[in-house]
């Protein structure tokens, strides 16, 4: 007979977690399996979040709060919630509430969004640069909140993951170091840019949706190959939309939101309509009762009013050699640098001379051969 996998102690743990005890209570291999894929998402996330810590102190490197980004802040945000919800079911030894609120945070909120995005800023900034920086900073708080918070389910795996801090750890142990307090200032995100937010995970999907027909059709490739047109029928959305567009600190702008190399957010339909590519999709708005409620970004209906339309087209200019990201700078010469980074955009050529990096020469071309003498 076929062997069940060894899944360690931690998955038992979790499964235990999971359950609401106070009912019927069921196990089989097939739920186990479940829990271990839940397992590996959470253990997948924290080591994506310590690695991405290498070069990271906090003593030297934490952002303040009112330096970061809007999304930053938002991830903050959503984070003191957790951390509130959790710490109330602990106390009432609602244990499955834990497990459920945290695997919604880390595949809603985390992987799924923030994490996804923040790769641009990660990889593509310079080291030093304050949108990375940033980033850094809200990792660092999302592993001290979560670790602890984690510990009492799975004490395997958050011990390992402190162990690993990349930086002077607080106290010797998890078990140690206590629950990890949260700032006020985190839960004191405006109603309007909660609203945008919960907006802006819409938008995204029905982006993602445009995209998938886009690729299906073999017109682009990856995400990056698009330039993407919104127009979001809802006024008070819209124009927080537009400011946020706006923003240029390398986080909030729509094109790394929507991971393209251009996004564009119209004023008439017909411009994203005329797009190759387009969809429509009407909203059903939200009641206020299901609005109220902060332990999820996406309430029981839309907070847009109207439609959203997304069009997509193939994206103006030229690969960048190093982000892959389409400019119409690139192949032309840059201020200070002249045309040797000729294969890079904007962005890359100041990181990559930063870096000390210099293209290899062209070499010169072969003499021509003489043409052989007749005897």
């Amino acid at each position: 007979a076929k062997k069940a996998p060894p899944y360690g102690a931690d998955v038992l743990r979790m499964w235990v977690a999971s359950v609401d005890y106070t009912s019927d209570v069921m196990i089989g291999s097939g739920i186990l399996k479940q829990t271990a894929d839940v397992y590996r998402k959470v253990r997948g996330t924290l080591r994506f979040l310590l690695g991405s810590l290498s070069d990271y102190k906090p003593e030297q490197h934490a952002v303040p709060y009112a330096a970061l980004p809007a999304i930053d802040r938002y991830v903050l945000f959503r984070l003191s919630a957790l951390m509130t919800e959790v710490a109330q079911a602990y106390e009432t030894y609602q244990f499955y509430r834990i497990f459920q609120s945290i695997q919604r945070f880390v595949v809603v909120d985390l992987s799924n969004f923030y994490l996804d995005v923040a790769k641009d800023r990660l990889y593509i900034r310079g080291a030093e640069d304050p949108s990375r920086r940033a980033c850094q900073t809200v990792m660092d708080a999302l592993l001290r909140c979560l670790l602890p918070a984690l510990a009492p389910l799975v004490p395997h795996m958050a011990e390992d993951a402190w162990l690993n801090l990349p930086y002077s750890r607080p106290a010797a142990s998890v078990f140690q170091a206590g629950w990890a307090g949260v700032p006020p200032e985190w839960a004191s995100l405006q109603k309007d840019d909660v609203t945008l937010w919960s907006a802006l995970y819409e938008v995204r999907d029905a982006v993602n949706s445009t995209l998938e027909k886009a690729r299906m059709a073999r017109a682009i490739g990856a995400s990056l190959e698009a330039r993407v047109k919104v127009h979001v029928s809802d006024p008070a959305i819209a124009a927080q939309l537009a400011k946020l567009a706006a923003a240029s600190n390398g986080a909030d702008e729509l094109r790394y939101l929507f991971i393209v190399s251009q996004a564009e957010l119209v004023a008439d339909v017909a411009a994203a309509k005329a797009c190759p590519f387009s969809e429509t999709v009407t909203c059903t708005p939200a009641t206020s009762s299901s609005t109220e409620s902060s332990s999820s970004p996406l309430p029981f209906g839309s907070v847009i009013s109207g439609d959203i339309t997304v069009g997509v087209e193939r994206a103006s200019g030229t690969k960048c050699a190093r982000c892959w990201n389409y400019s119409e700078q690139v192949g032309h010469a840059h201020e200070g640098h002249g045309d040797q980074y000729s294969d890079l955009c904007e962005r890359c050529v100041p990181v990559v001379s930063q870096l000390g990096f210099k293209p290899a020469a062209v070499a010169a071309p072969a003499a021509a051969k003489p043409a052989p003498v007749a005897a």
